[in-house]
């Protein structure tokens, strides 16, 4: 049916009539010799009159537009679970759930081939992966047992999507038990395939073969293990897991925790009694133990296997910890009243900068006064701690004796920073405390602050103040280095001012003292003091302000200025070698999932150091070394693995000379080397847990409900596929079309013929 006529001029159209009535003019000119009849004089205008017409034609360009009907045919695309979870054998009559796949799809054949004769339909098998089925007259050719390692379902929907997405699908009949078993990179949400078939109004017709119970077997099973994967010597450690036990209700049984010792054999260190419930619920399992060495060890929960279970690969979970030693614990003691409100906000930032060190603990204690005079000499005496930061802390807010306890605990080794704030030192009331001995300065007698009374100027520097190292012992001590190598004086400069700080004059330092930081003023006031009390290193730091040096854009300098200061008060800056490290994305990996680590070398003080490419080889669990080539990520390197499809234990092994800092406490290069494991559990993802999911399938078939798409039982299946022939679709596409005759190969043959004809005729009658 023509909708309309369109015309195309190749130019303005008065233009093009001026030339058609030249044209047309021209056709009364007769020539001047020769004898012309009026019949042959008729046939010359004729023709010229046709050029004419089909010039104006080709200079109109006309165009015909009009819509057709076309019939459409569309895909039935027919989707098998062929993993090995459809072996299980709780299907209709307890037969497997592949066997009720076979027999429904074999009753479905005169349906499937009927639906042929309309439709394209396609077979396809999935587990991992997706292939085509063989199919003739309706027949689906299907394996003999169903082998496959994993149930992609999602990744398999999508699939299938793709590879019609230059045709039209008018359903897709999933035949599964409805689980998503499956590891990266094939562990596509099923969810996010079935949202792109309700956008494009696709029907899926889900079949589910299974209980949801899954076989009414016994089973015992350890999940979820979780516990720090970074610990110190000597402390106690918490292993995490869940146990489930359907089958075995209202027994007593007991978990396990197996510990890697220095022989690599593993050994019970810790056992818990747990008494099972009825149901499949999870029952929560807490084991523990300290570890004494440091190094890396293997660490499993396990329950043992009992009579009835036909799988205990599930009966154990796994992983790995790397215990270290000289973990430094810092206790950071808060005064919760000050003049003006709560607790500060240096507090919180020194934390959070302290932190990001994984050898150095921090645990905060508020102290509010109430009641007053906390007693905590029995915390200091244990020696848990090898550092205690004193922020704004009033004298009166521990008792005497716990004073005591702190400058007897410095004497014998404990490293003592006290923190600037309107109670600290002097004003704090120290002077009259054990800690007036141990500080590397001495307090005035009139410098107590009390808290009802407005802040005193006299004991105080008014903000901005400017801190800089001191010449000249500050200008080359570890804790204000602030860069890699060389100076650090111009990071110094453009550090944010404190808002303030106490109050120190150079006449009140005890001659041990040594003044590392200092006010950027005309009198110098010292703002970072180093000491020495028998054993123990003390620090009198003035200022409580740094919180702004990380707010304004100078975080690294933040945290290098605080973590020094907590090794400098540890003794940890003694140590001169360096260390190679290797970090995991995870301890435990799927089977055949992807490895992610990074690698790369620190000095004794926690600084990156630079390393040609280093060597890389990964140990697998059936003996072989596989070579990986990290890539240089910062001042890092990355790395992927890939080859897990053999269960057990895998060793990371990383080797190098790397270059230090080059300043005098770290060794220009040295020769470092690292070892890490991680492990893939020799768990069955197909059969640990074989029931079947039916609520997924209905959930997945709801969300294209829009389009007629429906959750139906197995036995639904020859029904569906009976209506869907009975019911063929009519499918009609409509094309707009458009047709131009101006320009094809007959109009040109046409124009060619004319002038043709109209010369012959010319050469024949003796006019040219």
């Amino acid at each position: 049916m023509i909708n309309e006529l369109r015309l195309h001029p190749v130019m303005d159209p008065l233009a093009i009539a001026f030339v058609v009535a030249a044209l047309i003019a021209l056709l009364s000119l007769r020539p001047r010799f020769g004898s012309l009849t009026r019949g042959r004089w008729a046939v010359l205008i004729a023709l010229r009159l046709a050029v004419v017409l089909l010039t104006l034609v080709a200079m109109l360009r006309p165009e015909l537009v009009y819509t057709k009907v076309t019939p459409q045919r569309a895909s039935l695309l027919l989707l098998v679970d062929d993993s090995r979870s459809m072996q299980v054998a709780d299907s209709r009559g307890d037969a497997p759930r592949w066997d009720n796949v076979k027999s429904l799809l074999a009753a479905s054949a005169d349906d499937l081939d009927k639906l042929s004769e309309t439709w394209d339909v396609s077979a396809y098998r999935f587990d991992a992966t997706t292939a085509p089925l063989p199919m003739e007259q309706g027949e689906v050719e299907l394996p003999p047992t169903p082998t496959g390692e994993q149930s992609a379902l999602g990744a398999a929907l999508g699939d299938v999507l793709d590879r019609h997405a230059s045709g039209r699908v008018l359903g897709v009949l999933l035949l599964s038990d409805g689980a998503q078993r499956a590891v990266a990179p094939n562990d596509l949400p099923p969810q996010i395939a079935v949202r792109r078939m309700a956008a494009e109004n696709i029907p899926l017709y889900t079949f589910t073969f299974g209980k949801s119970g899954g076989s009414d077997r016994a089973d015992l099973a350890i999940d979820d293990l979780v516990t720090n994967e970074t610990i110190f010597a000597e402390a106690p450690t918490e292993v995490r897991g869940q146990l489930t036990a359907p089958g075995f209700a209202n027994q007593r049984v007991a978990v396990q925790l197996f510990w890697e010792n220095a022989d690599k054999k593993m050994e019970v260190v810790d056992t818990e009694q747990i008494d099972t419930q009825a149901g499949n619920q999870s029952l929560p399992v807490l084991l523990r133990y300290t570890p004494q060495m440091p190094g890396e060890y293997k660490v499993t929960l396990r329950v043992e296997p009992r009579e009835g279970e036909l799988v205990t690969t599930n009966n154990e979970a796994s992983t790995f910890v790397t215990v270290r030693k000289g973990g430094i614990n810092v206790l950071y003691l808060v005064g919760a009243k000050r003049i003006g409100g709560g607790p500060g906000p240096e507090q919180r930032f020194v934390r959070a900068a302290v932190a990001q060190s994984p050898d150095v603990v921090v645990e905060r204690r508020l102290l509010d006064y109430r009641p007053a005079e906390v007693d905590l000499r029995d915390v200091f005496e244990k020696g848990d701690y090898d550092v205690v930061i004193l922020d704004d802390v009033d004298a009166r807010a521990l008792s005497l004796t716990s004073w005591q306890a702190v400058a007897e605990r410095v004497r014998g080794g404990l490293g003592l920073m006290m923190t600037g704030g309107y109670h600290s030192f002097g004003p704090g009331g120290f002077r009259s405390t054990p800690l007036a001995d141990v500080l590397p300065l001495d307090i005035g007698p009139a410098q107590r602050q009390s808290f009802d009374e407005p802040p005193r100027t006299d004991v105080q520097l008014v903000g901005p103040v400017r801190m800089k190292p001191a010449a000249p012992i500050g200008v080359r001590h570890p804790i204000m280095q602030l860069v890699d190598a060389g100076d650090s004086t111009a990071v110094w400069n453009e550090l944010p001012p404190l808002d303030g700080a106490n109050l120190i004059d150079r006449r009140d330092l005890k001659p041990n003292a040594a003044v590392l930081a200092e006010a950027d003023d005309s009198r110098r006031h010292p703002l970072l003091v180093a000491g020495q009390s028998g054993d123990g290193r003390v620090l009198a730091f003035a200022g409580d302000s740094t919180w702004r040096w990380q707010m304004q854009g100078f975080g690294d300098a933040h945290r290098r200025f605080w973590r020094q200061a907590i090794l400098w008060l540890a003794k940890k800056d003694e140590q001169t070698e360096g260390r190679v490290w290797i970090k995991l994305a995870g301890r435990r990996v799927m089977r055949g999932a992807r490895v992610d680590f990074t690698l790369g070398a620190e000095n004794s003080r926690g600084e990156p150091v630079a390393a040609a490419r280093p060597t890389v080889t990964i140990e697998t669990p059936d003996g072989r070394n596989v070579e990986v080539r990290p890539t240089r990520s910062g001042d890092h390197w990355s790395a992927i693995f890939r080859e897990t499809d053999v269960p057990g234990d895998y060793r990371i092994k990383v080797s190098g000379t790397f270059s230090g800092a080059g300043d005098k406490t770290v060794p220009d290069t040295f020769n470092g080397t690292a070892e890490a494991r991680f492990l893939v559990p020799n768990h069955d993802i197909e059969l640990d847990r074989p029931a079947a999911e039916p609520s997924l399938m209905t959930q997945l078939a709801e969300m294209t409900a829009s389009a007629g798409g429906e959750a139906l039982a197995p036995e639904d299946l020859p029904t569906r596929l009976a209506n869907l022939a009975a019911e063929p679709p009519k499918l009609q596409e409509e094309v707009v079309a458009k047709t131009t005759y101006w320009d094809t190969w007959p109009f040109f043959l046409a124009f060619v013929a004319l002038l043709g004809t109209e010369w012959y005729l010319r050469k024949r009658w003796g006019l040219v």
